[in-house]
């Protein structure tokens, strides 16, 4: 499983847990669109913690699409050659 797909899958089940249809999960959909709000991105953001082990500060987190979310996490996680 590449890192995208692990941090997609974090994604999907967050959505799934919300009580939406994961198939809606594309790179462009809407955070929003996905009925995650802001007080739900925190519990996102917790999930992306707890799953990679890293601290996200919440206020440096502003992604409003998937693609957006995924590169963001991507960038706070190690170097594979790190872990």
């Amino acid at each position: 499983m590449t890192r995208d797909e692990e941090i997609l899958s974090v994604v999907r089940q967050f959505v799934k847990d919300l009580g939406q249809d994961p198939a809606k999960i594309v790179p462009s959909a809407r955070l929003s669109d996905l009925g995650i709000d802001s007080l739900h991105a925190v519990d996102l953001v917790f999930r992306f913690e707890e799953r990679f082990e890293i601290d996200i500060p919440m206020e440096n987190f502003h992604a409003t699409t998937v693609a957006e979310a995924l590169a963001f996490v991507e960038k706070l996680l190690p170097t594979p050659e790190a872990r």
